[in-house]
């Protein structure tokens, strides 16, 4: 089993101490009145494992408060010398202040802080330290076996987790082998965890009652919507005797009208030779404007020819306005073209008289000396000088021969273009004055031809009058003597049986709609018989369910009565309890901690709270194969520990002002 210890413990300018040292045996009590700083003392040794106080808080103060202010510019240190194994290591943890001046200040300011990590005084990184702390002991266990409240707050299905986890696993099959029932269900679990079961067990309970609910309101609905029911019998032989009398009726009328359907035949058949007379009509005169717009027509063709020939004559004038228009803009181009050239070539003879006016200008009189100023005496460099002076005007007359010769042929070339631009500018012109000359006779033409039109008048269609017409006046004659033999008919009247009709109608509506109730109430009946053979089968179906709900409770109950038992025979004075009943009765999963008098843990003094808390640390160091230090607080309250193997360290009130340590 790893044993750890916990040898000296060193606090600088931790929460209340400034420093204080202290040296750990296999028990060591420290005694003093309230707010002395024992409980720092057990903060001080998880925060140097750990970073966190005993009650798993990172964010806390650490550094000393001197007049409700945080004591500045000094550093938290803690460090700790522990035995594991019988090896020693030290552990050292330093919460820094950082104070900086920033640029262009005269004092620091309070940055924030930052941690330092050494072990045996040698400085490690965040991540290095904390590996050497996973080697000593695992976080989480080691609140659990230094705290003797540490299980005890927990949250009971973590206590149920750690319990069931040290008292072993109790197999299904163990418990199925004591009940029928308990095989069933793990034939119907199939290997499917039994917490899931319950859960999917709960979802389809809960959809069905939730279709349960809907279930009843969904019958007095339909109830609700049923007509009330009546004599069907007798609506029906009175339907009967309505029908009768309207075929009766409809006789009456229909021989009424058979009457007068003869006459009314013979007078269709007259109109409709009064209609084809009226048609040909029609025709007749169709064809006398037919024939007036024909006529019309050829009297106005010399006129439409005219209209042509004027339409013609002014396209063309309108073609050789634009034409000409298009050609004067053309020797407007043309003639600023000559400018421009008659400009460039006139530049181009100044540039030829001033270059050809340019003589060279050599540097007359003797060679000065650069270095003393005076004339220069030596005959080599004097003759030098000189075939310089000539070279350099040989230069100059070639050069001005070049240029004077280039500007020849650039005036050249723009005397040249002139000339083309004059011939362009004569054939321009000449086509300008063709045109205009053109333009003149085509706007005779046009006014000539449009005089023959305005002189031309517009023939219109001769007016047709009907009664002009010798075959029409005919006709007419025909339609009226047909007219003059059909006689006034008379409509049917049925004006004594169809008020009867009519009472007869809206009495056999009303008896439709009364006998169509018979088919509601036979539809809204089945319904009801569905919807309650819908519940039945729901209330079977949660029946079922809620049998299984039963087995599975029964089944967990057995396997937990297994589980306690196992489980608190490894307590000496600690008991847990894996079920309570509520008010009603019904029982649920828990997990209490209660003394050997079933008394829950939390309802007896400190002192038992306490011990209790030891025997559970016994059992988890025994079960983890780990002791370490157990820091027992509020140690006044008891008067005899139970046995435990661990080192303890025992935090007790007393009246003395100061530290006490034992």
């Amino acid at each position: 089993m790893k044993q750890v210890k916990l040898k000296s413990l060193s606090l600088t300018h931790f929460k209340g101490h400034k420093a204080i040292s202290i040296a750990f045996g296999d028990s060591t009590t420290i005694s003093g009145d309230n707010r002395m700083g024992k409980s720092s003392i057990f903060d001080a040794f998880t925060w140097l494992l750990f970073g966190k106080d005993q009650f798993d808080r990172k964010d806390y103060e650490i550094f000393p408060i001197v007049d409700n202010k945080r004591l500045d510019r000094v550093d938290a240190e803690v460090v700790g010398t522990l035995s594991v194994d019988g090896s020693n290591i030290t552990l050292k943890r330093v919460f820094r202040q950082q104070w900086v001046r920033p640029r262009g200040a005269s004092e620091e300011v309070y940055k924030g802080n930052e941690t330092l990590f050494f072990v045996n005084d040698v400085p490690k990184k965040a991540g290095e330290y904390k590996a050497v702390i996973d080697g000593i002991i695992d976080e989480g266990l080691f609140k659990l076996i230094t705290n003797p409240s540490a299980f005890l707050e927990m949250h009971w299905t973590k206590q149920r987790e750690i319990l069931f986890q040290i008292a072993g696993t109790v197999s299904d099959a163990e418990i199925a082998a004591s009940n029928p029932k308990f095989k069933t269900l793990l034939d119907t679990l199939n290997g499917k965890p039994l917490a899931e079961f319950k859960k999917e067990i709960a979802a389809r309970k809960r959809k069905l009652n939730e279709s349960m609910d809907d279930i009843q309101p969904r019958i007095d609905q339909t109830s609700r919507l049923m007509p009330e029911a009546r004599d069907f019998e007798a609506l029906e032989r009175e339907l009967s005797e309505v029908d009768a009398e309207l075929v009766m009726i409809s006789k009456q009328m229909t021989d009424r009208s058979e009457a007068i359907r003869g006459q009314y035949n013979e007078i269709q058949e007259k109109q409709g030779k009064i209609n084809a007379l009226k048609s040909q009509q029609a025709e007749i005169i169709q064809q006398a404007k037919t024939k007036a717009q024909q006529e019309a027509y050829e009297a106005n063709q010399q006129r439409a020819e005219l209209e042509q020939s004027v339409a013609t004559a002014l396209r063309k004038l309108k073609n050789a306005e634009t034409e000409r228009e298009d050609i004067r803009r053309s020797a407007e181009r043309l003639a600023q073209q000559i400018k421009t050239t008659l400009a460039e070539t006139e530049s181009l003879r100044q540039r030829w008289s001033d270059e050809n006016e340019r003589e060279y200008k050599g540097k007359d009189g003797c060679l000065i000396c650069p270095v003393f100023g005076t004339e220069c005496g030596d005959p080599t460099a004097v003759g030098k000088h000189h075939e310089t002076q000539e070279k350099a005007k040989a230069a100059f007359m070639s050069e001005k021969e070049v240029k004077l010769d280039a500007i020849n042929e650039l005036g050249k070339s723009k005397v040249q273009e002139l000339e083309t631009l004059n011939q362009r500018m004569e054939v321009v012109e000449a086509n300008l004055k063709q045109l205009s000359t053109d333009i003149e006779t085509l706007d005779r033409e046009h006014d000539m031809l449009k005089q023959q039109l305005d002189s031309t008048p517009i023939v219109q269609p001769k007016e047709v009058k009907a009664v002009e017409l010798t075959e029409w006046v005919k006709l007419s004659e025909q339609i009226s003597a047909i007219e003059a033999t059909i006689s006034e008919v008379k409509p049917v009247d049925n004006s004594d049986i169809l008020p009867r009709r009519q009472e007869l109608t809206e009495r056999r509506d009303g008896l439709k709609q009364q006998l169509t109730d018979r088919d509601t109430i036979a539809r809204l009946q089945q319904e009801v018989k569905r919807l309650q053979a819908e519940g039945s089968s729901l209330a079977q179906q949660i029946a079922d369910l809620e049998q299984q709900e039963f087995t599975v409770a029964e089944f967990t109950r057995a396997k937990i009565d297994e589980s306690e038992g196992r489980i608190n025979g490894l307590f000496q004075i600690v008991r847990f309890r894996l079920f309570d009943t509520t008010n009603d009765g019904n029982e649920f999963e828990a997990c209490i901690p209660t003394n050997t008098f079933g008394v829950p843990i939390a309802a007896t003094n400190t002192a038992e709270q306490i011990n209790a808390g030891l025997d559970i640390i016994n059992t988890l160091t025994q079960f983890f194969g780990v002791k370490a230090p157990i820091f027992c607080d509020r140690a006044e309250s008891v008067n005899e520990y139970i046995a435990a193997g661990s080192q303890m360290v025992l935090l007790r009130v007393t009246k003395e002002k100061t530290l006490s340590i034992t």
